[in-house]
């Protein structure tokens, strides 16, 4: 029997829950559930891939067809709340919610990796144990990271990434050692946490033009002109570099310093022609289109 209080992911759950109902009555079947939704029937697939949003009806009318009791339903409410929310602050206010409707069965790691994110030199860290042999020395440690932390930082820093099992210390050598961990940025319920994670990235990212000389640091942009198809073939080429640069760095015997490596893909303009939309209307080149936000279309310029 599927209990919906063991879910934080509420496209799991609708996921599990159909599939245990299909099961028992073949009449429950997609077309069903959209009859009662008043949606057509790949609207439902459509939902559980992620690739549409539950609105406020939709929610009331998925919380009568899934969910038992009132109980049932305002935990369903809150975790489409927490899923789809917007800023990190209504996501950890909806887990919350969502913590102390749980009758002690909440992943407590869910909280921590909120926590994680909370703080960019958390990945520091954890990079900065495998070589420098720390013991307990909160303030040296602190002083390693730049800019520097504090050493109640380093403190609560090391005791989250032991509770997250991302390092552990070995018992031979006293020192600590990095172990495969247990974040996930690819999860729909923590993708606010960790939008806010990697802004605060790119504040320190600013930062280092000025806290590092020339010669310590390599910064760089590039803007350019491309269409849909050249735009997915860069996206796949920068997840292949990641992956580069992460085999390469795991052939590195002796690291001896923690580097951060941004990349940013992002459009600089609208498309053209802009695709027509609802909303004011304006002219381009003598001719009338719709006003948008969406679509990479730059101008070429290096900058270095």
């Amino acid at each position: 029997m599927i209990d919906l209080f063991e879910y934080l992911n509420y496209r799991e759950f609708l996921r599990d829950a159909y599939e245990e109902r299909h099961a028992g009555d073949w009449r429950f079947s997609h077309r069903y559930i959209a009859e009662r939704a008043g949606f057509d029937a790949s609207m439902f697939n459509k939902i559980l891939q992620g690739k549409r949003n539950l609105t406020a009806r939709l929610v009331s009318v998925f919380a009568d067809i899934f969910c038992s009791d009132a109980r049932e339903k305002a935990y369903f409410a809150d975790m489409v709340a927490f899923n789809q929310a917007k800023t990190h602050t209504e996501s950890r206010q909806y887990l919350e919610k969502l913590v102390a409707t749980k009758e002690c069965k909440v992943e407590n790691v869910a909280k921590d990796q909120f926590e994680y994110f909370d703080n960019w030199y958390h990945a520091v860290i954890r990079e900065l144990v495998t070589f420098y042999p720390y013991v307990g020395d909160d303030a040296a440690l602190g002083l390693m990271v730049r800019p520097p932390i504090t050493a109640s930082q380093v403190k609560s820093s090391i005791a989250l990434l032991e509770r997250l099992s991302m390092i552990k210390k070995n018992p031979e050598t006293g020192f600590y050692e990095q172990t495969q961990g247990l974040i996930s940025s690819g999860s729909e319920s923590y993708s606010t946490a960790v939008n806010a994670y990697i802004q605060q990235n790119l504040n320190v990212a600013q930062d280092a033009m000025d806290r590092f000389g020339r010669e310590e640091r390599n910064l760089s942009t590039l803007a350019f002109a491309c269409d849909e198809t050249t735009y997915t073939e860069l996206v796949e080429m920068v997840r292949r570099f990641r992956r580069e640069i992460l085999a390469k760095v795991s052939q590195c015997e002796k690291p001896n310093r923690v580097f951060q490596l941004g990349m940013q893909l992002f459009p600089l303009s609208d498309p053209y022609p802009p695709p027509k939309r609802r909303g004011r209307k304006r002219r381009i080149r003598g001719e009338e289109q719709q006003e948008s936000g969406e679509g990479p279309v730059t101008e070429g310029v290096d900058n270095v």
